[in-house]
């Protein structure tokens, strides 16, 4: 956008969404939120491609701000629910034609709802599946048909089952334990309703259908609804319904009944509450969150698709159900870690997170540095108490999530905030050189643990690490940065002449010729390891000091053994490790999501930009399956590899999920790389590198501090307009 005379703009607008072609137009002030509101798609427009079963390796899922759930391999029935603390065991029930379950065939995905479409003979069956936004409940629309050129007489009946039981701990495995010999079922509303309930009186979940079934029995914890269908050629018959979810019996069945005689307006309204938090992601003063986040115009629609996808995984994994924080960014979803956000997780989209929530953003960290970064890697917000294992990645995400805080925000008080006994400056320089406590006598490099701290399958990534060391090697320079603002010119110094010898150390685990880097093991042993982490970490951290043919070679071996042709594996099938690393999100057989974007990341600071957004474009076609989940996996090992959200952990490791706010790194990368926004406190810069990316677009409404502006890529580089 180019500021004109008198406030007035010229405005890049799509003339057609669907299209994604620029036009420009010129608009007064009182329009220009609408032709920003014009370039966000809407839901329908990410949803997913229609998907053959037999292809999947996981069934789509649906959020809320409440839960999420899941559906099974079946035309209706939906499980692994949970509106925390509550979780349900088993799904919700089948749907059965003349006593037979028709195939599921086909499934999309859309943010607001999960679409499946079966068979059983000449009958075709076709359902829309919602979660409530706001409320706890799942909303269930049903069409039959007959296809055939002959009427068809038939039964159909659907189960109803919903066994919840209530958690306090939760974790990383969502703990699902209801005994069903503890619930009854009682038919209500003359038939319309059923409540089932357990047996404490503490749990109540009722069934609720617009119209009366033409039979509804129950048997002790379970009821079915059944009808007898009388179809002529190619006509169809409708069946909705609700399930709700509460404490007592009144509020769930007020709710159910509620909704299910408004069926129509209650099933629209799941769009629309999506729709209205999803357009407050990018309205400027909005009421949902703190902030918001940049709207992109572009005609490019490869990279357009992938930066709104990427921000509605976001938006997936956002709740506003839990007693400590008013919105927390849920790391996974819906079968694991549904409670809890990763320190490691949520610095892959830290600048993203500044500009959407400032706020929250400031109070999770404040409540990470209070209870400790090193006493797990994750809050669980159900209790706010940390868990698991020290991850060597806590040092690294922490701090790289303070400092985009402070660079997008230019909050400079909260480097004098106190918090549990130490300025957040002085947190910030403890956090950069606590490598040094991880250091063998008579080494120089900091151990950064075995397996369990660090990649989990991988197990000669280990010990010495070049990634991390090259992170403390930044964090250190970094933080003498601050302190230099500060006035600390001493203490600046003395971070300074620490970070070289690590440097040296550093790069002394390069592999020449090879783009990889060795990790030095307590033996003595140096074991090439040959792993996106590398490449990643070291070239987002110290690229300016690797020389010109060190960067080739990296950017070589991740093409040459990393890369296919529409995703990445994260580790080398030539890595010594590789046949017994087997995970979909670190081993060689796919990448977790953010590692794609790390990669583009890393190429863009080695100004390698055709080469990043080759690999953008490509990564694309991934997202007409469904959002960002934990990991992509790679169906064989060929560069042609089929490349599928799975749910497959191995050897006892946790299985991956469906939902995954680590797929916000893409936005991440655009907003950072392609359009070169680097803000910097220290010095009230705005923009990195600002040559050319070969590539046309704009960022509408980027923010730092008390600024806003829009970025703009073109021919001759990137430029900032309209600072206000």
């Amino acid at each position: 956008m180019v500021t004109g005379i008198d406030g007035k703009k010229i405005l890049l607008k799509f003339a057609s969404v669907a299209a994604v072609s620029l036009s420009l137009l010129i608009f007064n002030e009182s329009n220009i939120a609408l032709a920003q509101q014009d370039a966000v798609p809407s839901l329908d427009d990410l949803a997913g491609t229609w998907q053959s079963v037999s292809t999947l390796r996981s069934l789509p899922a649906i959020n809320s701000t409440q839960g999420s759930a899941q559906a099974v391999n079946d035309v209706l029935a939906i499980g692994k629910l949970s509106f925390p603390p509550v979780t349900m065991d088993g799904a919700t029930g089948s749907l059965f034609i003349d006593g037979e379950e028709p195939k599921l065939e086909q499934t999309r995905w859309c943010p607001y709802k999960v679409e499946r479409k079966g068979m059983l003979g000449d009958i075709g069956v076709e359902t829309d599946v919602r979660m409530m936004y706001e409320q706890k409940g799942l909303l269930f629309h049903v069409l039959i048909s007959n296809n055939s050129t002959q009427e068809k007489t038939f039964s159909l009946s659907i189960d109803l089952t919903a066994y919840t039981s209530r958690h306090s701990h939760w974790g990383w495995k969502i703990p699902r334990d209801a005994d069903s010999s503890a619930f009854s079922a009682t038919v209500m509303d003359t038939g319309r309703s059923v409540l089932v309930k357990d047996s404490l009186g503490k749990l109540s979940n009722c069934f609720s259908f617009d119209r009366t079934p033409d039979v509804i029995s129950a048997t002790k914890g379970a009821a079915r609804a059944g009808w007898k269908i009388v179809l002529r050629p190619k006509a169809t018959r409708v069946i909705n319904y609700v399930l709700t979810i509460d404490a007592d019996d009144s509020s769930a069945h007020d709710l159910a009944v509620t909704s299910s005689s408004n069926f129509q307006r209650s099933f629209d309204q799941v769009k629309n509450d999506w729709q209205d938090r999803w357009r407050a992601m990018f309205e400027p003063n909005n009421a949902v969150f703190s902030g918001c986040l940049p709207v992109l115009v572009t005609s490019d629609k490869d990279v357009r698709r992938i930066y709104y996808m990427s921000l509605i995984s976001l938006l997936s994994v956002c709740r506003t159900c839990f007693p400590i924080a008013p919105r927390v960014y849920v790391s996974n979803s819906p079968e694991s870690n549904c409670t809890m956000m990763y320190f490691w997780d949520t610095r892959e989209w830290a600048t993203t997170l500044a500009l959407l929530d400032p706020v929250m953003m400031k109070e999770y960290l404040r409540s990470w540095l209070a209870k400790g970064i090193y006493h797990g890697y994750a809050e669980e917000y159900l209790t706010g108490t940390l868990q698991g294992v020290w991850y060597s990645a806590n040092d690294y995400s922490i701090f790289v999530l303070l400092n985009d805080y402070l660079d997008v925000t230019g909050d400079k008080d909260f480097l004098s905030e106190t918090i549990h006994g130490k300025t957040v400056l002085s947190w910030m320089d403890s956090i950069a050189t606590h490598w040094m406590s991880l250091v063998h006598p008579g080494q120089t490099l900091a151990d950064y643990g075995g397996a369990a701290n660090l990649l989990e399958c991988v197990p000669t990534y280990i010990n010495e690490v070049a990634s991390f060391n090259a992170a403390d090697v930044w964090m250190m320079q970094r933080v003498a940065a601050i302190h230099r603002m500060s006035g600390n010119d001493k203490r600046s110094e003395e971070l300074i002449g620490e970070a070289r010898p690590l440097l040296r150390a550093v790069l002394g685990l390069y592999v020449p010729g090879e783009g990889v880097w060795d990790a030095l093991h307590n033996d003595g042993t140096k074991v090439q390891v040959r792993h996106v982490f590398d490449f990643a970490t070291i070239g987002l951290t110290i690229p300016d000091e690797l020389s010109p043919s060190m960067k080739n070679e990296m950017v070589d071996f991740v093409e040459r053994e990393l890369l296919t042709d529409h995703w990445m594996r994260a580790q080398s099938l030539s890595d010594a490790a590789a046949s017994v690393s087997d995970r979909p999100d670190h081993g060689p057989m796919g990448a977790f999501c953010a590692w794609p974007s790390e990669t583009i990341a890393a190429m863009c600071e080695f100004k390698k930009y055709d080469k990043a957004l080759d690999l953008l474009h490509r990564c694309t076609a991934t997202t007409y399956e469904g959002p960002f989940s934990q990991s992509r996996e790679l169906m064989d090992k060929s560069f042609h590899a089929p490349v599928r959200i799975n749910e497959r952990g191995s050897g006892g490791l946790p299985t991956q999920t469906y939902n995954a706010s680590n797929g916000g790194g893409f936005a991440e990368t655009i907003i950072r790389e392609i359009f070169g926004y680097k803000p910097d406190f220290t010095t009230d810069s705005l923009l990195g590198f600002e040559g050319t990316r070969h590539f046309k677009g704009e960022l509408i409404n980027v923010r730092q501090g008390n600024r806003t502006f829009d970025i703009v890529s073109d021919k001759e580089g990137i430029h900032i307009h309209g600072v206000k």
